[in-house]
């Protein structure tokens, strides 16, 4: 009987509009990568007040019963328009992902509005090199269909940054939620998780899967918040968890987070 296999991801360059970004651990099902566009468990993305920076450089090692990765963030997303790449365009696009993430009741109508105005005006994303801007890494020890996270950010790091956290796997496979028993559509996009929230789980019905993050703790406490949601269009296809970690001042000393990655079913180990 099939079951799910979380393993690292290697050299696996994702697909869409993120592709040759690095990833997390990927999850399998039998033969089939569930991971799809997603970023994995345990990537890394940091937004600054006008870009948003990814890795596509990195660094594996052994880490006692666990695998680590350190990402070097050296890679920016930009927005291009009628073909030219738009620095000013850039910067409204990254200033608005904050307002974008503080409400969720309108990301729906936000996304069906946006992609046809994109569309009209040729406007697009590239990931262009640019200098390492910081580092984080992140170590994963796999017990079963559990996931012990650890992630260390390193400074320097640019002050005002905010570190997101990314656990995602395929829009294609998790299409729907789970929420006090309750099957449901996912959130078209991000939505908070409160402390006092009821569990959350991204669920794929086909193979029986769902996953839920657990008992995130930072040290030392910097302002924290958890995101779940799903996207699927055109150049996009996730399904996912994001702690979002900052904005973060004047960091000093390693900052050390901590998260569980929950993995229940019918197609679990």
């Amino acid at each position: 009987m099939d079951a799910i296999r979380i393993v690292p991801g290697g050299n696996y360059e994702g697909t869409g509009r993120s592709r040759g970004l690095a990833r997390g651990l990927l999850v399998f099902f039998g033969d089939l990568n569930l991971t799809g566009e997603g970023m994995g468990i345990g990537g890394v993305a940091v937004r600054d007040r006008t870009c948003t920076y990814f890795s596509r450089s990195w660094n594996d090692r052994a880490d006692g019963d666990g695998f680590g990765r350190t990402y070097t963030l050296d890679t920016r997303i930009s927005w291009i328009i009628m073909g030219r790449t738009s620095p000013l365009l850039t910067r409204w696009i990254e200033s608005a992902v904050g307002a974008y993430m503080r409400l969720p009741s309108l990301q729906g109508l936000l996304l069906r509005a946006v992609l046809p105005l994109r569309s009209a005006l040729g406007i697009d994303s590239l990931f262009e090199a640019v200098p390492p801007v910081g580092e984080v890494s992140v170590t994963c020890a796999v017990q079963g269909g559990h996931v012990d996270v650890r992630v260390e950010v390193h400074p320097p790091i640019k002050s005002g940054s905010t570190v997101c956290l990314l656990n995602e796997l395929s829009a294609e496979w998790f299409n729907a939620a789970v929420r006090n028993e309750e099957i449901a559509p996912p959130p078209p996009g991000w939505e908070a998780i409160g402390p006092h929230d009821p569990p959350a789980y991204l669920y794929d019905p086909e193979h029986g899967v769902r996953f839920t993050v657990t008992s995130p703790s930072v040290s030392p406490p910097v302002p924290s918040r958890l995101f779940w949601g799903r996207e699927r269009t055109g150049d996009l296809c996730w399904a996912g968890f994001c702690l979002e970690l900052g904005p973060l001042e004047d960091l000093q000393e390693p900052l050390e987070v901590r998260y569980g990655i929950d993995f229940t079913g019918d197609g679990c180990p």
